[in-house]
């Protein structure tokens, strides 16, 4: 009886921490689509959508969530106005990364 409650709060707390995961990786894809679209409005002759943006801000994501630790995920997920300098050298690794296998894709 004891283990069954202690499989059901472990599984409880797995099942929270994935679903905050999930939530701060689409406030970053949010955040890395408005970004982008702020960066390209008015440079190329059509008009810019977020979806143009989709694959790489995606791309982004997944190399800031896989390569931060959890205490700074943390940090962004409280303050996500905030662009601490790790973030920013993260997110520049995620251009270089997900600009060369845009590249890739395409060639």
């Amino acid at each position: 009886m004891i283990l069954t409650r202690k499989l059901l709060a472990l599984t409880f707390i797995l099942f929270c921490m994935q679903s905050h995961a999930d939530e701060l990786s689409a406030d970053l894809l949010k955040s890395c689509v408005n970004e982008q679209l702020g960066v390209h409005k008015g440079i190329k002759d059509h008009p810019v959508e977020a979806s143009n943006f989709n694959e790489y801000c995606k791309c982004e994501t997944d190399y800031i969530v896989s390569r931060s630790t959890k205490e700074q995920l943390s940090q962004i997920s409280k303050k996500p106005t905030t662009k601490p300098n790790w973030l920013t050298q993260l997110k520049s690794g995620a251009r270089k990364s997900c600009t060369a296998q845009e590249k890739q894709i395409t060639t």
